[in-house]
């Protein structure tokens, strides 16, 4: 711009000895408006090439920009793409899993029925198992009941026992004290076996041999027996009579044929004895022989046979 400026200056010099004053007038007036043109080109043209400059670091700045977003659009296009198939993969998943849990569903609803059917079955067994326990209860209670009165009762009956031991006891110590001679010849011999009081005495302190017959002898013990008898008013009184296995022979076989008569007849006779002298109340009395099928000794020697041949008064409970 410089340079044209010093051209045109030039020639309006190199012009200037050939025009009129106007003329140059003229000439310089369209120089200064021309040199005014072309500044105001060049004033154009620097704020084109300044615009251009700014247009172009505009563009190189939007060219990094615009880069810049397309290698963020296709970053951006890249995750939709890992999106859309993650959410692809997901939705697979879940239906998947939807049909899964639609299983699970009915699975849980066939156990809720189940366990409603279980639960009624429960409700039910439990009243019936409380019915049972009521009726146990009541069975228990009653057994309680029971219990109470078999106590009641036991300790009745063991204060009776030990009432009934301590009136054995005493009529036993009662026999011995009056019998103590008899007992002591051997001739008498008193036991108590779980309450029952027995006097056994052998045949020949009561007896001659053979006969049924009550001695003189043997009167006055029944009489000591019959004494401590009369006053025993709760039992009753059996009188047996008991034999050797000796047959009876001779004579004597025209008044008892065998053992079992003579037996029965010496517990007879001392049955009278006690009823007619020691004044023992007959209703209880009672006689009975068992010859000789009740030894309490073998029949093997003199001495075991004369065991066996014995008058046995025995005290029993009253019927």
């Amino acid at each position: 711009m410089k340079r044209h400026s010093i051209l045109v200056l030039a020639c309006a010099l190199a012009l200037g000895g050939c025009v009129s004053a106007s003329k140059l007038k003229d000439q310089q007036a369209q120089t200064a408006a021309q040199q005014q043109r072309a500044d105001s080109l060049q004033k154009d043209l620097d704020a084109a090439k300044a615009a251009a400059e700014k247009s172009a670091a505009t563009e190189a700045a939007l060219n990094v920009q615009l880069k810049a977003s397309a290698d963020q659009l296709a970053s951006l296009n890249t995750q939709l793409a890992s999106v859309q198939k993650s959410n692809k993969d997901l939705q697979e998943s879940l239906d998947a899993n939807k049909g899964e849990l639609s299983k699970k569903v009915s699975d849980l609803v066939k156990q809720k029925d189940a366990v409603s059917q279980k639960l009624a079955d429960t409700s039910k067994d439990l009243a019936a198992a409380t019915a049972r326990a009521a009726t146990a209860e009541a069975a228990v209670a009653a057994r309680e009941k029971e219990l109470a009165q078999a106590r009641d009762e036991k300790a009745a009956l063991e204060k009776a026992k030990a009432e009934e031991l301590s009136r054995v006891k005493q009529n036993y110590d009662n026999l011995t004290s009056t019998l103590k001679s008899e007992i002591a010849a051997g001739e008498v011999a008193i036991t108590q076996l779980k309450g029952k009081l027995t006097v056994n005495m052998v045949d020949r302190i009561l007896f001659d041999s053979g006969q049924a017959e009550v001695r003189a002898d043997g009167k006055k013990v029944l009489e000591k027996v019959g004494k401590v008898l009369a006053g025993v008013a709760d039992k009753d009184i059996r009188i047996e009579g008991h034999t050797d296995n000796k047959p009876i022979v001779g004579d004597l076989k025209n008044k008892y044929a065998t053992n079992w008569e003579l037996s029965t007849a010496r517990a007879t006779a001392v049955l009278r004895h006690l009823e007619d002298a020691a004044k023992v109340d007959g209703k209880r009395l009672a006689a009975a022989g068992y010859g000789e099928f009740r030894p309490v000794s073998p029949n093997d020697t003199p001495e075991h046979r004369a065991l066996n041949r014995r008058i046995e008064i025995v005290l029993v409970p009253k019927d």
